[in-house]
């Protein structure tokens, strides 16, 4: 009798797998330093690395909240929307990638604009979201840009644009420069 016994193997059949009983979403591993972070750290931490400083990507609602007092922004002109004027046709319409974007970002285009405090001061305020179409500038866009520009003006308040922007938006043709 051997004091070892041999045990056969039997390899993971497909679509087996463990569960481990941990919830998705919790946790972050930095790309600068390898380090695991719980979420709600990097968060309060601005989105920064703890440990390496690495700077992760703020979307344009976690940039303005980052910057206003108590993270509060009123948003205007929160229902213009871009329209696919050229009818545009490619791998996949324009149409279909407008709402799909939407979807993924919660932003009806590429950009969120509105008024908030920075030091207790009203700040006419714009940022470009680059997850939406790259933050490329449509005619939305540019409305929005210039609405936010002349809010700022009327209320002789400082005006801040955050650009995250690749770039014209190529699906409007010239539009996208209107």
């Amino acid at each position: 009798m051997a004091v070892f016994e041999r045990r056969k193997y039997e390899p993971r059949k497909e679509g087996k797998a463990r569960s481990r009983g941990i919830p998705g979403g919790l946790w972050t591993k930095c790309p600068g330093c390898g380090e695991v972070i719980y979420n709600q750290v990097l968060k309060k931490n601005l989105q920064v690395c703890p440990k390496c400083s690495h700077h992760f990507t703020l979307g344009a609602r976690e940039r303005l909240a980052s910057v206003c007092d108590g993270g509060k922004f009123m948003e205007y002109d929160a229902g213009m929307e871009a329209v696919d004027v050229l009818q545009f046709k490619g791998v996949a319409s324009y149409a279909s990638k407008l709402k799909a974007n939407r979807k993924k970002t919660g932003l009806k285009d590429a950009i969120l604009c509105g008024l908030g405090k920075i030091g207790g001061r009203e700040v006419s305020l714009a940022a470009l979201e680059f997850a939406f179409l790259g933050g490329s500038m449509g005619a939305v866009v540019g409305e929005k840009v210039t609405r936010t520009i002349e809010r700022g003006l009327q209320k002789k308040a400082p005006v801040i644009v955050f650009s995250a922007s690749g770039g014209a938006r190529m699906y409007e043709g010239m539009f996208s420069l209107m």
